[in-house]
């Protein structure tokens, strides 16, 4: 009980806090083939983990500048981790209201992004809140609970196992 209200203040302190409005239209035109500077949440899930290691791949190969948002313990299991930036928290920088701590809050703000991707499939209110942090011209993640507030783009990645809906998901970013 006191689980789902500290969850739903949360939604609404993440609303209040970090939600921007854009107050110009954006073209999705491009705009992540022409992007370079990229803010990557990383899934909690050790599954979609791994899974999403494949998309970060893609986007090295790619050439774009990537940093990493994932928990400190995490970071050892990236392969070729001097390739991309990283800012990792711990378990303690998550308040009790699943929002970022303020320290990481000014780590996160400290560049601007021309993209931030979500790679969360379940509702988990940090990630959400990390993403949001950033200045960025576009944000993309999966479709859940009060999605429509947090992302310009959304995948609806609900069936499918792990691998098939990031194989889905990197097609789905290739569109634009």
């Amino acid at each position: 009980m006191f689980e789902n209200l500290k969850k739903k203040i949360g939604h609404y302190l993440l609303k209040r806090k970090f939600i921007r409005k854009n107050s110009e239209p954006v073209s999705f035109n491009k705009i992540i083939s022409g992007s370079f500077d990229f803010f990557i949440v990383m899934p909690k899930d050790d599954q979609d983990f791994y899974q999403a290691l494949e998309l970060i791949r893609f986007f090295q190969l790619h050439k774009k500048r990537i940093t990493l948002f994932l928990p400190d313990f995490k970071y050892s299991l990236i392969p070729e981790k001097e390739k991309y930036e990283h800012i990792s928290y711990q378990p303690d920088q998550i308040t009790k209201f699943f929002l970022p701590a303020g320290s990481l809050v000014n780590a996160i703000n400290k560049k601007e992004y021309d993209v931030v991707l979500d790679f969360n499939r379940t509702e988990d209110i940090f990630c959400s809140a990390a993403a949001n942090i950033p200045r960025a011209k576009v944000r993309a993640g999966f479709s859940k609970l009060n999605s429509d507030y947090y992302y310009n783009l959304q995948f609806n990645g609900k069936a499918g196992g792990a691998e098939v809906t990031y194989r889905n998901f990197l097609r789905f970013l290739q569109l634009f």
